[in-house]
């Protein structure tokens, strides 16, 4: 591998531009919560921690086998995998089919990755001191004290190139890095003085760098509060971390890197707890709540887009370190240990709306005036009320009505659906297009229209404004109603055929002379 050192310019975030603010959150009703289905990924009467999702895979590390072992599940095939050596492999980060953990194999620490999709294990490091990997796309990142034993850099390594990058070069510890796109996050020290009170020699920062543009960018929170704890993780322009606020217990933050606006996410009640462990996806965070006295771990999530908090687990055991991927959220958790043993097990719950979700049908979608349409219901989630908009003001409570339309136009329909939870809409815009009857114009081709007796043609209709009847004459003293008939010519001779169409509004003939030639 290459390794590449890399000078960059510090723009440092001033407070003055920072936005605080602290969302307090109550635990979402029953009614809006998500409806919660839990289940126990791991049985072994051993230790499986440190889990990771990624779409329908978990990963985890487990000693079942005596050591460390890197334990890989589809959650969709039941199918299980792990790694098989004798030394110790740890802290586990998935995306997509590649996998990536901290190995002892050589003595020290090294970073490996396996791609499940070629079955292919890849030593990354050969520095003997990397520690906390993680992924996202084609690049990973951990924290590696090669360059010192009290300095601990940031690396990057480029699956696609082969490239290896160190990040940072500061002679103090950079730690626990995530990477979500071209953005690394970790936890940086260099802002520390030790030799002064303990209350005014600094506090550790979050930093994120940029791998496009190279530049690194702390996030300064002097006064919000005192010192962070956590592992910083990122998911887009959000990223969230724990730290011991002024005049409050240990809570969850999170800073927008689009809005430079700063929150603090608090499940109350505040004086008996703390909150620790963040992840986040999409919307969603997740985090461990625990006690100050001893007790019970919980996890719990709040949704940034309907701003509710929702308590996933409640068992009175410990659940903790959790991470999430979509509707899927992973935990290690102790509530089977036995015999004053604490064996964690990997659990996983999936979040499932309540609320009703609107869809219908309609038939037909198209025609004249006048035009009746049945419009049906296809709405799931027990849906208990409807109301439909039909887009020429008039509206319907009835689960599958019918509707006439007497204009012509194009018309949007709407339907909302309602339960306990909450209602769902859903607009179809232009989906009904009314036109105004019109006498038809005839058209009509045909073939072949020469050949020898005796000669069968195919006569096709092309007609407009929808005619409801047909009329043909084939020249030779037959006749056909029907839209595309087919007709034989037994006797030589060149023949006129005509057709002549007819709907409400009106009749139409076409007449094309000696359009039929038999020989």
């Amino acid at each position: 591998m290459n390794t590449n050192k890399i000078s960059y310019s510090v723009v440092f975030t001033s407070l003055a531009v920072i936005l605080f603010l602290i969302l307090i959150l109550s635990t979402a009703s029953a009614a809006s919560s998500p409806k919660i289905t839990e289940t126990r990924i791991t049985t072994n009467p051993s230790n499986s921690e440190h889990p990771a999702i990624y779409g329908n895979t978990i990963v985890w590390q487990d000693d079942r086998n005596g050591n460390w072992d890197i334990y890989i599940y589809d959650t969709s095939t039941k199918q299980q995998i792990h790694t098989t050596n004798t030394s110790s492999q740890t802290n586990p980060a998935i995306y997509g089919n590649k996998v990536v953990w901290q190995d002892d194999r050589n003595g020290g620490s090294d970073i490996y990755l396996q791609d499940l999709s070629i079955k292919k294990q890849t030593r990354v490091t050969t520095s003997g001191k990397a520690y906390n990997p993680r992924i996202n796309g084609n690049r990973i990142v951990w924290q590696d004290k090669r360059n010192g034993q009290d300095n601990w850099d940031i690396y990057m390594y480029d699956i696609s190139s082969g490239k290896e990058t160190q990040i940072t070069t500061n002679g103090s510890n950079q730690t626990r890095p995530d990477i979500f796109g071209d953005r690394i996050v970790w936890y940086d020290d260099r802002n520390i003085d030790e030799n002064v009170d303990e209350n005014t020699y600094g506090h550790p920062l979050i930093y994120i760098y940029n791998v496009s543009t190279s530049v690194e960018i702390p996030i300064n929170y002097e006064g919000i509060f005192y010192f962070v704890w956590d592992s910083p993780r990122i998911y887009g322009d959000r990223i969230v971390w724990m730290a011991e606020g002024v005049g409050t217990n240990y809570n969850i933050y999170m800073y927008d890197l689009s809005t430079s606006t700063m929150t603090m996410i608090i499940e109350p009640p505040l004086s008996t707890g703390y909150d620790s462990q963040p992840a986040i996806y999409g919307n969603r965070i997740v985090w461990t709540r625990g006690d100050m006295a001893p007790g019970n771990n919980d996890i719990y999530m709040y949704d940034l887009s309907t701003s509710t908090g929702t308590q996933i687990t409640t068992n009175e055991h410990w659940q903790s370190e959790p991470a999430i991927y979509g509707d899927r959220i992973v935990w290690m958790d102790e509530r089977n240990s036995k015999n004053y043993e604490t064996n964690y097990d990997i659990y996983m719950a999936t979040l499932s709306s309540n609320l009703p979700a609107a869809a219908f049908s309609a038939s037909p979608t198209s025609g004249y005036v006048p035009l009746k349409v049945q419009f049906t219901d296809k709405s799931t989630g027990s849906q208990t009320s409807w109301r439909w908009s039909f887009g020429d003001g008039t509206y319907s409570t009835v689960k599958n009505p019918v509707h006439t339309y007497s204009k012509a136009g194009k018309y949007t329909v709407s339907l909302t659906v309602k339960n306990a939870a909450g209602s769902n809409t859903v607009t179809k815009s232009s989906f009904i297009v009314v036109n105004v009857l019109r006498a038809p114009i005839a058209a009509f081709s045909a073939s072949p229209i020469s050949g020898k007796a005796p000669s069968k043609v195919q006569f096709i209709d092309k007609s407009v404004n929808s005619p409801t009847s047909w009329k043909w004459s084939f020249g030779d003293g037959k006749y056909s109603t029907q839209k595309n008939p087919a007709h034989t010519y037994s006797k030589a001779g060149k023949y006129t055929s005509s057709l002549t169409v007819k709907n409400a509004k009106g009749s139409n003939t076409k007449t094309i002379s000696n359009y039929v030639t038999v020989k």
